[in-house]
């Protein structure tokens, strides 16, 4: 019988709300001790990586608050988050999906890729078999392209409906220890937290443009600006197009803390 999650919490991690939404402060030994632990129990769970930007648009959207707030790992991402608290360990999505595929493959788990932009999702699926050859681990993994959704995690069609009932089947039938779900923020999180009970899954993952990484279709920004903490001005460079979300991040953020502190 499937056990749920209650109270099941590591004394050691330090939790605490941001804007009114949940964030763990943890190091990512302790995230894939704790889904190693949830697999192994049976316990169905979902992660999701709340940085500036989420958080934002989740005083917004009570379906996206809703949603990350009911997570059993709430995964710091994004460097703009210390502002709030200095001692915050920042853990990025994507590095952290990585961490968990490695994982999967040297426990034999099976993957679910679910979501992507066109062919990210394959193309993703063909890098990570390659990755892990190199380690000799093995990685059984599936992936779907998926429905299109809008910002409330509902199909935008009757065939969209259509294929998103069909992709559960096909999840449940191939019944995966974790699921990631690119559907982007914050359809991905609703989307999750509305369909984790129905599917056969250990958990599940929200991880945004991770699988565009990993295809090579979005370039990682210079080591040292990651280091500097200037990820958010690489992806400006790249993708000029996301100009309003990162000034949501750089500037709206770090406004609404000072005056959420000063009230």
């Amino acid at each position: 019988m499937l056990k749920t999650l209650k109270n099941n919490k590591e004394a050691s991690r330090k939790d605490g709300p941001i804007l009114r939404i949940k964030v763990n402060s943890t190091s990512v030994k302790s995230v894939l001790t704790r889904v190693n632990d949830f697999i192994s129990d049976n316990v169905k769970f979902y992660v999701v990586t709340p940085n500036p930007e989420l958080i934002l648009m989740a005083q917004k959207d009570k379906k996206l608050a809703k949603a990350l707030n009911g997570a059993d790992l709430s995964v710091p991402d994004g460097v703009g988050l210390k502002l709030v608290d200095p001692k915050l360990n920042i853990i990025k999505g994507r590095e952290l999906f990585l961490d968990l595929i490695k994982l999967a493959g040297k426990k034999e788990w099976k993957v679910f890729l679910l979501g992507g932009l066109e062919s990210e999702a394959k193309l993703a699926t063909e890098k990570l078999k390659n990755l892990l050859k190199i380690d000799n681990s093995k990685l059984i993994i599936n992936y779907n392209a998926g429905p299109k959704l809008n910002n409330d995690a509902e199909p935008v069609s009757e065939g969209d409906k259509k294929l998103e009932s069909e992709v559960v089947r096909q999840i449940n039938t191939f019944k995966p220890q974790l699921l990631f779900v690119a559907f982007g923020n914050p359809k991905q999180e609703i989307w999750i937290h509305n369909n984790l009970p129905k599917l056969n899954v250990g958990g599940a993952m929200a991880v945004g443009g991770a699988f565009r990484y990993v295809a090579g279709i979005s370039k990682l920004p210079p080591k040292w600006m990651a280091a500097c903490g200037l990820e958010w001005l690489w992806r400006l460079i790249t993708e000029p197009k996301r100009i309003s979300r990162i000034l949501n991040a750089v500037i709206v953020f770090p406004l609404k803390i000072i005056l959420y502190k000063l009230s």
